[in-house]
């Protein structure tokens, strides 16, 4: 069998090994069966086959060769940087043929420095020689990224049209593809796509390099069968000795051409999550870098991660960073993924888009701020981070102050304890803080980098590496109350920021019966219920059942939690009925409504330049002042005639007051909802 074959070829063979620094070792190859020898000698006039592993760095390379040569002789392993870091090559004879696997670093993508690659572009050309060779292109199943998109480019600028009629796609990771297949993720790649169909569709196959030795085997047979299709393929004078140009090295992720088709199609670069190839089971660290526009964040991103991924450049016009992307980097044996952020003004608080990007939650928020900068404005950052994640979030933050250069002769802690507002700041996150000086040393930045990711795990550890959730939408019920003409309906329109209630002056009442709209406002849902005046409901004189009805219509239009009532009066004309109205609501709730009200006065624009408090502090009418005081003086005012952010304000007042009381609903009386609906089930009308 081949495969028996294979293992006594194997194991009998004195493979030779050779590094940049050497020559391929010339030891004694044992001779394979008439059989073996197959159609490799019939295609190529000599028993060499040269194998070029190409492929970004942690794509699988070292595990491939170490497979094709039935044993451990490359390093390979998980790592933040690169492995493998210079050209090396391994013998090994199969089917009576002198295989020589040569492996090597990312030798085109931009996550390494031009001078590095063409220092080993030369080593790789010193091991290539004049004999024939296969280029084995290695990409990882499910992690195809840009740095695979720059190594087909490099390999295209570099060779040129012939580089296809050499090369055989190696997907790793075949493990991943679980019940899919192969075709199917291919389909799902478009520039993948292309590949394969210029360079043929038997021109591939799939490794899995932590298989069992038999099924290794079995793959390698497979791949020397494609190997042996491509000579057949391309027989005589078109499978030529492939050479490389030495000079000109030029970075692939610059754009590099080659005149003609491209080898992968379309140069459009698309965003990924890239990093090094890690190990699904690794533990993860998701990092939230927030801040408001124009701090650095993205350049924060790029000296974590140790490469230029995020966008940076100085604009003071618009931002440069306009959506959310995510970088991933190794730190000892975790997957540190970084998670860049648009200015948080602009993020659309919607649960779906901020949970697609941090889900199920950050393990750690990076606030980046620079030294020495107003920090008035990241209130505004902590006033939204809040809303989403709750007030816990600061027990996940660590501040990163930047511009560490611009405060050489001073030290940090020296610096914040002379500043008040730098103070309080690193207070509130529990003094958890550093600083980064982006003009440092490599050294110095690697430095300042391993102490932020310590911090990090230090920190996330105290939550017993539990990340910060996103919280659950808190759903708030406003049911507003009042008598007719007072403005319900339209300050219930300004509230839902639409005209879902019919609103228009007239003598006789315009709201007949209780309707309702909901709407999300800074990250909480809120049901809007718009009701008539409970007095003046029709035929309650002759059958008061029927305001009992419709009493349990208003609050049926309520989703469960929080039920806020909400007194609508007209600024300056609080008239007999008004009160009629809170006696009535008094009556019905058993008078513990008004612990629970606050009272929204219409017509703001009627205060011109007074001020709303003064005006309720001074009022003569001792039956409003004795309402206000039942309600603990929570008032707001309204022109619901405003729109824009003058509108947007109004709302956020009253939120802020629901909100509070909200909070004291929770704290002091977690029976009221319970005596409410307790209430209402045996609600004694007041009028009879």
């Amino acid at each position: 069998m081949a495969t028996s074959s294979y293992q006594g070829v194997a194991a009998g063979s004195q493979a030779e090994h050779r590094s940049c620094e050497a020559s391929v070792g010339q030891g004694e190859r044992p001779s394979a069966s008439r059989g073996q020898e197959g159609n490799f000698k019939q295609n190529q006039g000599t028993s060499t086959l040269w194998l070029l592993l190409l492929g970004k760095q942690g794509a699988g390379k070292s595990a491939t060769g170490n497979t094709i040569l039935g044993k451990a002789v490359f390093e390979s392993k998980f790592s933040d940087h690169m492995v493998t870091n210079r050209c090396q090559s391994e013998s090994v004879s199969v089917r009576g043929k002198r295989v020589i696997v040569i492996d090597t670093p990312d030798l085109f993508s931009s996550l390494s420095c031009p001078e590095v690659r063409q220092q080993n572009l030369q080593q790789c050309l010193e091991l290539l020689a004049d004999d024939h060779c296969v280029l084995l292109l290695v990409t990882p199943i499910g992690h195809y990224t840009e740095e695979d998109r720059e190594t087909i480019e490099g390999i295209w600028g570099k060779i040129g049209p012939k580089a296809y009629r050499h090369m055989i796609v190696v997907f790793t990771r075949e493990d991943e593809l679980d019940e899919d297949s192969l075709w199917n993720y291919i389909e799902s790649k478009e520039s993948l796509k292309e590949l394969i169909k210029n360079i043929g569709s038997r021109r591939c196959c799939t490794f899995n390099n932590k298989a069992d030795k038999k099924q290794r085997e079995l793959q390698v047979f497979k791949l020397l069968d494609a190997i042996e299709l491509l000579m057949m393929e391309s027989p005589g004078p078109y499978f030529e000795p492939l050479k490389m140009e030495s000079s000109g090295v030029q970075g692939c992720g610059t754009g590099v051409t080659y005149e003609g088709e491209t080898l992968c199609g379309s140069k459009k670069r698309h965003p990924q999550i890239t990093g090094p190839d890690c190990d699904p089971e690794m533990p993860e660290l998701r990092v939230l870098l927030m801040g408001k526009r124009g701090v650095g964040k993205s350049a924060a991103g790029n000296s974590i991660l140790g490469k230029q991924v995020f966008k940076t450049q100085f604009s003071e016009k618009q931002r440069v960073t306009k959506a959310f992307a995510s970088h991933s980097r190794v730190w000892q044996g975790k997957k540190v993924l970084i998670i860049d952020s648009p200015e948080i003004s602009s993020w659309k608080l919607d649960e779906s888009d901020v949970k697609n990007h941090t889900f199920p939650g950050p393990h750690a928020f990076l606030l980046v701020t620079p030294l020495g900068s107003s920090l008035k404005s990241d209130d505004d950052v902590f006033s939204i981070i809040k809303r989403i994640f709750g007030e816990k979030f600061a027990e996940f933050t660590i501040v990163l102050f930047t511009r560490k250069e611009d405060f050489e002769a001073q030290a940090l802690d020296t610096v914040i304890k002379e500043n008040d507002a730098l103070y309080n700041l690193t207070q509130k996150f529990g003094e958890r803080y550093t600083i980064f000086n982006y003009r440092a040393s490599v050294e110095e930045e690697q430095s300042q980098v391993g102490k932020l990711l310590s911090q990090i795990e230090k920190m996330v550890q105290c939550h017993s590496n539990k990340p910060c959730v996103i919280r659950e939408k808190e759903l708030l019920n406003i049911i507003l109350l009042g008598r007719s003409g007072a403005g319900k309906s339209a300050t219930g329109n300004t509230i839902l920021g639409r005209p879902a209630f019919f609103s228009q002056l007239r003598a006789q009442p315009v709201t007949s019966c209780s309707q309702s709209g909901k709407t999300t406002l800074d990250w909480q849902d809120v049901v809007v219920v718009d009701t008539p005046s409970f007095i003046q409901t029709p035929g309650t004189e002759k059958d008061p059942s029927r305001l009992k009805e419709e009493i349990h219509h208003c609050l049926s239009l309520c989703e469960e939690g929080m039920k806020i009532f909400v007194l609508v009066l007209q600024l300056g004309r609080f008239t007999q009925e008004d009160e009629a109205v809170v006696e009535q609501l008094e009556a019905s709730f058993e008078g513990n409504i008004m612990k629970y009200m606050i009272v929204l006065f219409t017509r703001k624009e009627d205060l011109g330049d007074g001020d709303l408090h003064d005006y309720t502090n001074n009022t003569k009418n001792k039956a409003l002042k004795k309402i206000l005081k039942k309600c603990n003086g929570r008032v707001c005012a309204f022109n619901n005639k405003e729109t824009g952010e003058d509108q947007e304000t109004q709302v956020k007042g009253l939120l802020k007051i629901a909100n509070s009381l909200k909070k004291n609903y929770d704290e002091h009386s977690n029976s009221w909802m319970g005596q409410l609906k307790s209430t209402l089930g045996q609600i004694t009308m007041a009028f009879k």
